[in-house]
């Protein structure tokens, strides 16, 4: 990445890393239909889609991308991320501009968009963020991803589209225009067209979604969190196994809005490697040491 930025004008640099960000749409925004009412709200706020190019992320991209904050998430949470990233339908890689600019926004693209998207996990301060927007009510279940600032953006690009890094690179320097959008829009009726509308909902016919908890002692004491959480990480993470192998017999989103409901508040075990920058995003759930432990930080993002 930095190689290919070595040889290009400062003006177009600026425009790619200080003027545009980009946000990935997840699967769970595909289905549950987000896309739209995001770009919405993006523009809405001054970011106008440039054009976008669709992703596939595997759960080896996945721990790559998230490197320095997956260290400390539980393994089931892990594991129900990786049955939603690997559901069927690709990530939507949308380049944006901010058309306020930094001069008037006194920031980054990336790092403005960082705080208007909102955290998957601290919810109830919100307010007025895309996610809250879009109805995030599960950690797991959050529809967007993007980078918190210029030097995430690049390392992002790279790890996410390995082969099309000067394409995306391209899209996020290129002007807003007609075209652009309109290439978006047809990327994401083709998705649609795909991949069947699901609410997002636990089905009532899933009565419970937990196997009665284990008596075995080595499970460790009852987790906190929804009724009928396996009792330890061992159980809970089979579980998850479980839902993911289809074991049940259930419809594919069915299992994974079951597996976002049982790991929903499952703390960290450990630190992630890196928080924000200091003094950033003061309602992320890692700038503010807690006394406690920390919530989980695998899928915030």
């Amino acid at each position: 990445m930095a190689a290919l930025l070595d040889g290009w004008e400062p003006e177009r640099a600026d425009r790619a890393l200080l003027l545009s960000t980009f946000v990935m749409f997840k699967p769970d925004a595909v289905v549950g239909r987000r896309v739209e009412p995001a770009l919405a709200f993006l523009a809405a706020h001054g970011f106008e889609a440039l054009g976008a190019l669709t992703v596939r992320v595997d759960r080896r991209v996945c721990r790559e991308l998230w490197r320095y904050q997956i260290n400390a998430a539980p393994l089931a949470v892990i594991r129900a991320v990786d049955m939603i990233l690997e559901s069927g339908p690709p990530c939507v890689f949308v380049a944006l501009r901010d058309t306020r600019g930094s001069d008037l926004t006194g920031t980054s693209a990336a790092e403005r968009l960082a705080e208007l998207k909102g955290s998957s996990k601290n919810r109830s301060v919100d307010g007025g963020s895309l996610r809250g927007a879009l109805g995030c009510e599960l950690m797991c279940l959050n529809f967007v991803h993007a980078p918190d600032d210029p030097a995430d953006l690049i390392r992002e690009v790279g790890v996410l589209l390995p082969g099309r890094r000067a394409e995306a690179l391209s899209l996020l320097a290129a002007d807003v225009s007609p075209h652009g959008a309109a290439e978006l829009m047809a990327v994401v009726n083709e998705l649609y067209a795909a991949h069947p509308a699901h609410t997002l909902t636990r089905p009532a016919s899933a009565a419970t979604f937990a196997r009665p908890a284990s008596s075995d002692a080595s499970t460790g004491p009852a987790s906190s969190g929804p009724p009928g959480r396996p009792a330890g990480p061992p159980s809970l993470l089979a579980r998850v196994e479980e839902l993911a192998a289809d074991v049940d017999g259930l419809p594919l989103w069915d299992r994974i809005v079951i597996a976002a409901e049982m790991v929903e508040g499952l703390p960290s075990e450990g630190r992630p490697l890196i928080g924000p920058p200091p003094g950033k995003r003061p309602t992320h759930p890692r700038t503010v040491r807690p006394a406690g432990p920390p919530a989980a930080a695998a899928a915030d993002h």
